[in-house]
């Protein structure tokens, strides 16, 4: 049997309720993640820890740092005729150059300690946590 339009729109609207209600919850429980993990990674750089092995939670957990790179938006062309010429790397040079790729770029020459342009280039490194668990 065919649902008529006032059901149908009966549907829609719980459907837009729970989907907000939802949202609010996952907002809450993102904010409350984001909390945590900051709080456990102050803990573990307060105590000089890379990682650390769980018994009672059958977790393995380990402080890494993310690196993040951008370039500035008036400066791209820059940034390409810096890393073709100056870095001699035109292999990475295309229309674009992908983030992935920029990000290694970058690592690479920071872990060697060479220069990189700070008016060219905005970096930074994000602590996170990686956490696994026993299946």
């Amino acid at each position: 049997m065919q649902k008529t339009e006032h059901e149908l729109l009966f549907t829609i609207l719980e459907a837009r309720k729970k989907v907000e209600e939802y949202e609010g919850f996952l907002s809450e429980a993102k904010e409350v993640k984001t909390n945590a993990e900051a709080a456990l990674i102050e803990y573990m750089d307060n105590r000089e820890l890379k990682s650390f092995k769980s018994s009672t939670l059958f977790c393995m957990v380990v402080r890494k740092e993310t690196l993040y790179v951008s370039v500035e938006k008036d400066r791209k062309e820059e940034a390409m005729r810096w890393i073709e010429e100056d870095c001699g790397r035109s292999d990475m040079i295309k229309p674009t150059i992908h983030n992935r790729t920029l990000i290694s770029f970058i690592s690479q020459r920071l872990k060697k300690g060479e220069d990189i342009p700070q008016e060219t280039f905005k970096y930074f490194f994000k602590p996170q946590l990686a956490i696994t668990t026993a299946k």
